[in-house]
């Protein structure tokens, strides 16, 4: 660090995921952003996150600044590299953001704590024994239609579909699969699109997502102008405080770094914990920094504020 109070942060971005788009537009703009702080920034694209083992010069740098969204970029095997370098880097580490990106374990720890989540089935390897029929039949007596179908390992609504009824179940779950991924088939809670930031162990205002045509999916969230962002959501305020009470527990419990974005569904009174994104994304259409923006941080104080907090944890 300078005698000014700049640091030498190294942003990474890319990798091999199914994000990759979206990871080089967080990166491009997380890098600008430490620029605007008056920190020396260097952007380094990752064609594959093994890469980074070979980056020995990382240490160099007072803090690497990670903007890989999804695969293992997000899902720990970056922070643990990182670790084994010796790196000191912002936002959560290895065992955070491998229970983070596994959505079926996640919803299992707030099931146990008490934070309403919708119902799930987890698909964990092959298709269940009888073939989709079964499935079907084991979905409309256990979660009921609509029903979610995602990949269990996968953010930004990759491969997530909507179905009303048995039909395109089984080539919704095979298209995941082929992807490498386990299915997560989860109730549909309709109603509101809500997300929560928790910010340095903070809360952040509320954020409501409102889609012009149809739901928040990869396309929506990623297109300038799709969706209508409230912040802070129009909600009762005991509603709002139970909403991010639980957001924090969910940070708290999964053990998250820095910063974090909590998702949730809001029918009347009722919501349920989708999941936890230990790197959200940082670009122009990104959530966290209109949260932050809502309670007068700046996007470029906001990542300051992530690598401080990155050092500070390193020297303690």
């Amino acid at each position: 660090m300078s005698g000014d109070g700049s640091l030498g942060v190294v942003v990474l971005c890319g990798g091999e995921s199914p994000e990759r788009s979206v990871s080089l537009k967080s990166g491009e703009a997380v890098a600008a952003g430490l620029r605007q702080a008056g920190h020396r920034v260097d952007l380094r694209v990752l064609e594959r996150v093994r890469d980074v083992l070979d980056m020995r010069d990382l240490k160099d740098a007072d803090v690497v600044f990670p903007a890989l969204h999804g695969g293992a970029g997000e899902d720990g095997r970056l922070q643990s590299a990182l670790d084994l370098l010796g790196v000191t880097y912002a936002l959560s580490g290895p065992m955070a953001s491998a229970v983070a990106m596994d959505k079926a374990l996640t919803k299992r720890l707030m099931r146990g704590a008490g934070i309403p989540t919708p119902d799930w089935l987890h698909l964990s390897g092959d298709p269940d024994a009888g073939g989709p029929v079964d499935l079907a039949a084991r979905v409309d007596r256990e979660l009921g239609w609509p029903v979610v179908v995602k990949p269990n390992r996968d953010g930004s609504s990759v491969g997530v579909s909507i179905l009303d009824g048995p039909e395109g179940l089984d080539a919704a779950c095979d298209a995941i699969r082929a992807r490498g991924d386990s299915v997560l088939l989860e109730r549909f809670l309709p109603g509101r699109e809500l997300t929560s930031t928790i910010l340095l162990g903070r809360r952040l205002p509320l954020i409501e997502i409102v889609p012009r045509a149809g739901f928040y999916d990869f396309g929506n969230k990623y297109t300038l102008g799709a969706c209508d962002y409230l912040c802070p959501a129009p909600l009762d305020a005991p509603l709002a405080e139970a909403v991010a009470a639980d957001a924090q527990r969910v940070y708290d419990l999964v053990g998250c770094r820095g910063v974090a974005r909590v998702d949730f569904r809001l029918d009347g009174d009722t919501y349920g914990c989708l999941e936890i994104n230990t790197i959200p994304g940082m670009t122009a259409t990104s959530l966290v920094p209109k949260a932050a923006a809502a309670v007068g941080i700046g996007f470029a104080e906001l990542l300051s504020d992530l690598c401080h907090d990155a050092l500070g944890r390193a020297r303690a």
